[in-house]
């Protein structure tokens, strides 16, 4: 299996003190480009760029202290959404910003902050530096919960406290005890992205991942990959893994946390516009338009006939057998609901005859995995035909800018091991 060891610097601890356990909670959701803008609010790479963001309203925390807050995604290394967090007390107005702000400076990668039950706060996450789309997660961890519409959950593997008497092993992430999870299976194949949270607030830790239990006698056997602050790492479903989560460098006590984020879903965007076919029947194919703005597709299948015409039909132009649909409709994410219309009674470039009232006779469901691959499900009335076909690109020259409008890490709630 392929992977990448990723060693990136950590930020400088920031201790959490008068706190017994600490309550973590992920606060995440998704940038799609049809946010509102202002300008670079406090953190942002830029004050005068206009950049996209997000409010979250009613957060609160169950308990009064001192909180951690890290961005939990910041995987500029990896092609990821890197955002900006502010909190306010109370509502906020992007006008006038300055008066309720009670984080100074922005939450680019961690943060203290002193938080009161009971208080009503509002998050704001903003772009660090460019408007791009995908997933963020912001984390919390103090003496209390945090409550919100935008609270996910989490694997209850991914938190722990490192203790006096838990066994230890030698390994490249330090000599010190180490607490083993597993079996786990991931919900989908693809890159999983990891982030030490708890190197803010206790313990820094090192995270390693085995195909097979952890053999602390030799451990470096089955062990598909290991990372210190982030990482990432290509997981498959249907797969059994192991994960070993140890205090770095050296033994010590208290509390580990990490954010383990499967891979972002794929969504339909322009670059998937195009030529498309299915091998074993070149000569036929399909044409996609994918108009962003509007969240449209437009498909038009050039084909042939069912049966082949009689000998004795010809066609002035091309073949008497050539057959082409068009269709039209919305997308949403990987998918494209389209409805299938006829044009027919013109002739070849002019005007008249006019075209015929086209009525709609049937629809076509457009589905991709990936930006290489998908498949083209199709119910056509007026003669019962329905059926699946796979498609595949005719050229890929824009396979490269597919993937980095799509690759990155999905909300961390979404994984479900």
């Amino acid at each position: 299996m392929a992977y990448r060891n990723i060693l990136a610097t950590g930020i400088a601890a920031l201790f959490l003190t008068g706190n017994a356990f600490a309550d973590n909670t992920v606060v995440a959701g998704t940038f799609d480009g049809s946010e509102s803008s202002t300008s670079g609010l406090p953190g942002s790479c830029s004050a005068s760029q206009q950049l996209n963001y997000q409010v979250i309203e009613q957060l609160q925390v169950s308990a009064s202290g001192t909180y951690a807050i890290k961005d939990a995604l910041s995987f500029n290394l990896f092609e990821g959404v890197d955002i900006n967090a502010n909190l306010f007390q109370g509502p906020f107005n992007p006008e006038d910003w300055e008066a309720n702000l009670i984080t100074p400076g922005g939450v680019d990668d961690g943060k203290k902050v002193e938080l009161n039950a009971g208080t009503a706060y509002t998050l704001v996450v903003q772009h660090y530096c460019n408007n791009l789309e995908g997933a963020w997660a912001v984390t919390f961890s103090g003496p209390g919960s945090v409550s919100s519409d935008s609270v996910v959950m989490v694997p209850v593997w991914t938190e722990g406290e490192f203790m006096n008497g838990d066994p230890e092993t030698d390994s490249d992430c330090g000599n010190s005890q180490y607490q083993e999870s597993g079996p786990i299976r991931v919900s989908e194949s693809g890159t999983y992205y990891y982030t030490d949270i708890s190197i803010d607030f206790d313990v820094d830790m090192c995270l390693q991942i085995y195909s097979a239990p952890f053999d602390p006698a030799n451990p470096t056997k089955n062990r598909l990959a290991w990372f210190e602050d982030r990482g990432i790492v290509e997981l498959q479903e249907n797969t059994d893994y192991y994960f070993v989560a140890q205090p770095e460098t050296s033994a010590a006590t208290g509390e580990f946390f990490y954010v383990f984020a499967p891979p972002a879903p794929f969504n339909i965007q322009h670059p998937m516009a195009g030529n498309w076919f299915d091998p074993p029947t070149s000569g036929q194919g399909f044409f996609l338009d994918v108009y962003d703005a509007n969240n449209l597709m437009f498909l038009g299948w050039y084909t042939y006939d069912l049966e082949r015409p009689d000998e004795s039909v010809t066609a002035l132009i091309g073949d008497p057998g050539h057959r082409w649909l068009t269709a039209l409709g919305p997308v949403s994410g990987n998918k494209a609901e389209l409805e299938i219309y006829w044009a027919s009674g013109m002739i070849f470039n002019s005007p008249i005859p006019p075209r015929q009232v086209s009525e709609q006779d049937g629809t076509i469901t457009v589905e991709f995995f990936d930006c290489r691959f998908g498949e083209v499900t199709y119910d056509i009335w007026s003669v019962d035909e329905q059926g699946t076909i796979p498609i595949r690109r005719i050229v890929e020259d824009v396979v490269p800018m597919c993937e980095s409008l799509t690759d990155g890490p999905g909300q961390p709630g979404l994984l479900e091991p």
